[in-house]
């Protein structure tokens, strides 16, 4: 598949998802939930002074060590 039909079924995917949880009620637990990840990931930025993808690298490396 190529990258712009895997961002489209991903993308349609959350529309689909989020349309249910606004359906359903779930929406704002749901948006409370995004809101600590994104602002957990703003403090680390902010304390470890390096980008967020970085240190996910840094930690995926480090696991995969482990199994070695």
């Amino acid at each position: 598949m190529q990258t712009q039909q895997i961002v489209k079924h991903v993308t349609d995917g959350g529309a689909v998802g989020i349309t249910g949880a606004a359906i359903l009620g779930y929406l704002p637990y749901i948006s409370a939930l995004f809101g600590i990840i994104w602002f957990s990931i703003q403090i680390t930025e902010k304390v470890t002074g390096k980008p967020f993808h970085e240190l996910v690298r840094c930690v995926w490396e480090w696991i995969k060590g482990l199994r070695s």
